[in-house]
């Protein structure tokens, strides 16, 4: 994960911050504020300042010279093809780079090994990330538009489920925090507008009205289910 995986100082300080610690303060922007002045470098490990954070990001930015700026050409631009999920992806491509939309995907998936895995993934983080060769979880999105790869659920995305050994994992990505819940199954707060998303596809609670659900299908994929959350801009 880089600083380019958050769209903002606050985005930013939101990773260092527990849902614990925002259940007890209250208050996210007091969470923040603490984050900074009380903590700060002495037990947060290296946290960056505001100028700190744009001069960094910025050098990153020129770098690797994101996709949906300046020009630079959208993996999915030149996808012509019929798969529908692919055709999604797509349209999709662009809102998510400009933080317009969050979008989390289900799919389940055979293996390598010939066993199903299944998960949650966020598209624009697996998106972003496939700007770096060297990242950890790199994805060749041009090969995934080309038909010579599929994305494929892995242990390091929000939630991942091997059939075979019947174990999960979950983890935070840079746009949603996962908060498992008995009641619904699984939920995800997104960093930054702190709506909450029910990816329970048999939920029909307030929370699950935070995203819109939709399902395609596809050779590739199968059934494929998209969760598209319209990001709220806080002032």
């Amino acid at each position: 994960m880089t600083l380019l995986n958050y769209g903002s100082y606050e985005e930013y300080l939101d990773h260092f911050i527990d849902i614990n610690d925002v259940r007890y303060i209250r208050n996210w922007n007091v969470s923040r504020q603490f984050i900074q002045t009380a903590c700060g470098k002495s037990c947060m490990g290296p946290l960056l300042s505001r100028s700190e954070f744009a001069e960094q990001r910025k050098k990153l930015e020129f770098m690797w010279n994101p996709r949906g700026k300046g020009g630079s050409v959208l993996f999915g631009a030149s996808y012509k093809g019929d798969d529908e999920v692919l055709k999604q992806f797509a349209l999709r491509e662009l809102k998510l780079i400009n933080k317009q939309i969050a979008t989390i995907v289900f799919l389940i998936m055979r293996s390598q090994k010939g066993f199903d895995i299944s998960g949650y993934i966020d598209l624009e983080q697996s998106l972003r990330e496939s700007s770096c060769r060297n990242s950890e979880h790199y994805v060749n999105w041009q090969a995934i538009f080309e038909g010579k790869a599929k994305l494929v659920p892995g242990p390091h995305d929000l939630s991942y489920f091997d059939w075979y050994s019947n174990k999960v994992r979950f983890n935070d990505s840079a746009n949603f925090r996962v908060i498992p819940n008995g009641a619904h199954s699984l939920l995800m707060m997104h960093r930054g507008d702190l709506k909450v998303v029910c990816v329970n596809a048999g939920c029909n609670c307030s929370d699950s009205r935070n995203a819109i659900r939709n399902v395609y299908r596809s050779s590739i994929y199968g059934d494929c289910m998209f969760f598209d959350h319209i990001i709220r801009r806080i002032h």
